[in-house]
């Protein structure tokens, strides 16, 4: 079914009567498109096997042929995942099954209603497997068996094109300076922008940093709060970047940085810490899956972790160590390779 020469299996990730149109990864991107969306995030399982990301579940079963597996998200709306759920088992589909939106606290705030959590129960019952992307596995749900719901869970973070040389935005060290935030909002609490910010001004105050970086997505709001805090850090240090980029300007910006810091406590995947992998540079003050496993020395709650962060902002061998130790982690564990053989290990009628 799937060519044994690029992938051991071949997943199509369903996000049913979602935004983000059908997208073949049967030819991976070679480099980076305007208006395509990266081989990131929940797109990247598809990319990692070889498959395909799609919106629509008629879709999927007109080329069931081409895969192993679905990987169905479960969306906010539980019922209209558990409609596709439904259709694909009838038939005949293997289905694994994964939070959309997959921190802890995203998921609580998405089994609030009755209908979403009783829709919930019946998905995970029908699942063939249950994947999650976080080092802290989804809540079972009541009236499932334990084994049963243990049986069927594996966590596969979402892996990153560390193979593909079109996506290594790495730059020359001599290019690298300064420090990038990576939260860029002021109104979700768990993400802790505004802590971010108040460490870099302290760390400023013991360690020369040419530049912090900020990128502003909160409209004239967060530009003044930002604006605010200008004066806090030395002069022309403070760096506001007053819109979103898109991806490919975002990577290139991120990779001009020795490091890319934040305070986001939500256990998130970590795309961030994804983005600095593929940029060949540090992530360093979260909890995300992501930082855990590249930047563990330098991931919230480990002892030392902003001392570890003066250093290599200072010592070049410190620095280059640090990354090469991170590049090493991410290609054995986040790399498209290692997470089709995830796949294809894992015991769910492949």
């Amino acid at each position: 079914m799937t060519d044994p020469d690029s992938s051991p299996v071949s997943l199509a990730v369903l996000n049913p009567r979602g935004r983000d149109p059908f997208l073949d990864f049967q030819e991976l991107p070679a480099e980076p498109s305007p208006g395509v969306h990266a081989p990131i995030n929940f797109h990247a399982y598809a990319a990692a096997t070889r498959g395909a990301f799609f919106d629509s579940t008629a879709e999927v079963i007109s080329q069931r042929d081409r895969f192993d597996a679905v990987l169905l998200l479960i969306r906010k709306r539980t019922w209209i995942s558990l409609i596709a759920a439904r259709i694909l088992k009838s038939s005949g589909i293997p289905v694994i099954v994964a939070w959309k939106e997959c921190s802890e606290s995203q998921i609580a705030k998405q089994l609030r209603s009755l209908r979403a959590r009783m829709a919930y129960r019946k998905i995970i019952a029908l699942a063939d497997g249950i994947l999650s992307p976080t080092l802290t596995p989804p809540p079972k749900p009541s009236g499932i068996d334990a084994h049963e719901f243990s049986r069927k869970l594996r966590m596969i973070p979402t892996p990153y094109p560390l193979e593909l040389p079109g996506w290594d935005f790495s730059r020359p060290l001599e290019s690298r300076s300064g420090i990038l935030i990576g939260t860029r909002e002021f109104k979700t609490s768990s993400r802790n922008h505004l802590r971010a910010i108040q460490e870099l001004i302290t760390l400023v105050e013991k360690v020369p940093v040419p530049r912090v970086t900020v990128i502003n997505t909160e409209g004239k709001n967060g530009s003044r709060q930002l604006h605010a805090l200008t004066s806090q850090f030395p002069e022309g240090v403070f760096q506001i970047i007053e819109a979103a980029l898109p991806y490919p300007n975002y990577m290139r910006l991120l990779a001009t940085h020795r490091v890319v810091f934040q305070r986001d406590l939500s256990g998130v995947p970590g795309q961030v810490a994804g983005d600095c992998l593929l940029a060949r540079t540090l992530c360093a003050g979260g909890n995300s899956t992501l930082e855990k496993i590249t930047f563990p020395e330098f991931s919230a709650g480990e002892d030392g972790s902003i001392d570890r962060l003066a250093a290599v902002l200072v010592d070049d061998a410190e620095y280059a160590s640090a990354i090469e130790k991170s590049q090493r982690s991410a290609e054995d564990k986040l790399s498209y390779a290692a997470a089709a053989r995830a796949f294809a290990d894992w015991d769910i009628s492949l």
